[in-house]
């Protein structure tokens, strides 16, 4: 993030000012824009959340937040940019759970289409392959994503198949770990927000990346 926070700093000509002690995550300011790193998983980006929202909203900034990354791409061509229109859990279910006081607490996590489909346009003049879809918000890196090279695999590569063709079938385009709480915090505090990750690789080919550093460039 702390490249890309120079580079939309030299692309619209505004200083790139560092915010914070950066322990946690990195924060900057540049101009009208917030970039920041939060980790990896949900309970790493729900802190992030949180501390940003009070922020901002101290700040009186109305905002577009917009999370981005990598991502294993379901049924798309490596490079492919992945626009969620909505977010899954690992059991394909439309909504975050959390437990509250004891309690289980659900919220959907849906994203603002507007945004999707200019973000669609966009990817088509610059001519990037690009596409809407459900993304799979996963709580692990190889169980909960059907990986078959973690240290505990516990089904076959064709169970592994018949749920991830089942996932693209029901509109799953990627898998990644963060989309569920940042769609569900988003939507609980009625901010309106987009999830945009590229595929590093088509999962139903296999689980590891093979593209050159060129492409992944």
């Amino acid at each position: 993030m702390s490249n890309f926070a120079k580079t939309v700093g030299d692309k619209f000509g505004f200083p790139v000012k560092s915010i914070g002690i950066h322990k946690r995550y990195v924060l900057y300011h540049i101009g009208p824009c917030l970039v920041c790193s939060h980790g990896m998983g949900g309970p790493s980006i729900s802190i992030l959340l949180n501390e940003i929202a009070k922020l901002l909203k101290y700040a009186g900034a109305d905002s577009l937040w917009i999370r981005m990354g990598t991502s294993g791409g379901v049924g798309v061509n490596p490079g492919t940019v992945c626009i969620s229109k909505q977010a899954v859990n690992g059991a394909l279910e439309p909504y975050h759970e959390t437990i509250v006081l004891g309690k289980r607490v659900q919220r959907p996590a849906v994203f603002d289409q507007g945004v999707a489909d200019e973000l669609v346009k966009i990817c088509e003049e610059l001519k990037i392959e690009s596409t809407i879809g459900k993304t799979m918000c996963c709580d692990d890196f190889y169980e909960g994503q059907g990986r078959l090279d973690g240290a505990i695999c516990e089904y076959t590569k064709q169970d592994k198949m018949d749920f991830l063709e089942r996932a693209s079938k029901e509109g799953v385009r990627n898998v990644e770990m963060e989309s569920l709480q940042f769609g569900a915090f988003c939507n609980k505090i009625n901010v309106r927000s987009i999830v945009v990750c590229v595929a590093l690789l088509n999962r139903l080919e296999g689980d590891q990346v093979t593209s050159t550093m060129e492409q992944l460039k």
